[in-house]
């Protein structure tokens, strides 16, 4: 039976618009149902925020061919500090010693849309925006998609529908998928802020008793600040006058960008796990953030989801059947399996072991800090995890 297209993308944001770029450079026919016009400019708070990119994602950029533009807007990270508050425990990675120009880069998650917004218009893809979907149904080898733009219905169908549509997802909703969800109890607050210091290429990781704090440096020279702590803390932190909000922040933080001053106003978002175990169904995935929400403490989500996007993109290119069939979704299941696995185990555990004052874990984390400092392997296997190099990097074929 012939449909309108091979794949539907629902979700154009900078996971699934990646995911259509490297799909636009094969003989696949791709659309994307996108809720927001693509040629509108992002202006939210979500938008502004820091992004760190690993070297596999720059990598995987790169392929894409928008590394160039988006290069000129961002920040290299050549060193990564790691150290535990009140604790002698503390780790350096440097990409010098990793044979890399940089560990990662900070791009604000608004350019990042922009540059993959702008490539898309000039790609091989339809886009249907500003609409949503209504509902799907899936037959034998069909995917029939009911959609709504600009207050009329429309019906197209595909081979494969992706939802690339965030935490919300409403492909999973509508889908046969098991949602795990683990609530941390725990809330980020983000700030931006001026450092007194003119270090412009150092990103920091700082553990407390009360939860993790990375600080970003961002293009401008200032630095991205996200503080996680528990609830009700948070709650009190962001409602405190300025000049006690710097004081608790350098409390925790210490003193190694030198005086901290608040640029604009605090955001404060609740924080969980959540993941979806099975990611493919018949003639339907997820990728991104439909499929796997991650606390931010150690900066992989949008890096995973991309690693979702070019995977899927190199399995379709190089699948000999039809872009839904099952044995093709589950080449991709498999290949996707070890890392969302390992990532998500990873992060889970440095909340845990990281956001506590327990004096077992205390000794644990400071010990493992002065350990993976002094034993160069342990150092190379982390940085490789941070840098997204942990698994094989999918390859994004050209046309």
């Amino acid at each position: 039976m012939l449909t309108d297209y091979d794949v539907v993308i629902v979700g154009g944001g900078m996971v699934g618009g990646c995911l259509a770029l490297a799909l636009s450079r094969s003989a696949l026919r791709v659309a994307i149902i996108e809720a927001q016009s693509l040629d509108s400019t992002v202006n939210n708070d979500a938008g502004k925020r820091a992004i760190a990119l690993s070297w596999g994602s720059r990598c995987l950029l790169d392929q894409l061919g928008i590394w160039d533009v988006l290069q000129t807007s961002s920040v290299p990270i050549e060193h990564i500090h790691v150290s535990d508050k009140g604790h002698f425990g503390k780790t350096r990675l440097s990409a010098k010693s990793q044979s890399v120009d940089a560990l990662g880069y900070v791009v604000a998650a608004e350019q990042i849309e922009l540059v993959v917004n702008a490539a898309l218009v000039k790609a091989k893809v339809d886009v249907f925006s500003p609409a949503e979907l209504l509902e799907y149904q899936v037959t034998d080898d069909v995917v029939n998609v009911r959609i709504q733009q600009q207050a009329k219905e429309q019906k197209i169908s595909c081979r494969l529908l992706v939802g690339a549509d965030g935490g919300s997802s409403v492909v999973r909703k509508q889908g046969c998928f098991e949602l795990r969800e683990q609530p941390y109890q725990q809330r980020a607050i983000t700030a931006q802020l001026r450092v007194e210091s003119d270090q412009r290429h150092i990103a920091y990781e700082r553990f407390t008793a009360e939860g993790p704090l990375a600080m970003l440096p961002h293009f401008d020279g200032t630095y991205s600040l996200v503080w996680t702590m528990p609830t009700a803390l948070a709650q009190q932190v962001i409602q405190l006058p300025e000049k006690e909000f710097i004081a608790k922040l350098q409390q925790q933080f210490g003193y190694w960008l030198g005086e901290l001053a608040l640029l604009g106003s605090c955001q404060s978002f609740p924080l969980s796990l959540s993941y979806v175990p099975e990611t493919v169904a018949n003639r339907v995935v997820l990728i991104g953030n439909a499929a796997h929400q991650l606390h931010p403490v150690a900066g992989q989500g949008f890096n995973l989801g991309l690693r979702d996007a070019a995977t899927l993109a190199d399995v379709l290119m190089s699948a000999e059947a039809d872009a839904g069939a099952d044995e093709t979704l589950a080449l991709y299941a498999k290949q996707r399996e070890f890392d969302q696995s390992l990532v998500v185990g990873f992060t889970d555990k440095i909340v845990k072991i990281f956001s506590t004052d327990n004096s077992v874990f205390s000794v644990l984390r400071n010990s493992g800090l002065l350990l993976m400092d002094k034993v160069p392997m342990l150092k190379n296997q982390f940085a490789q995890q941070t840098m997204g190099l942990a698994s094989r990097l999918p390859r994004i074929k050209g046309e």
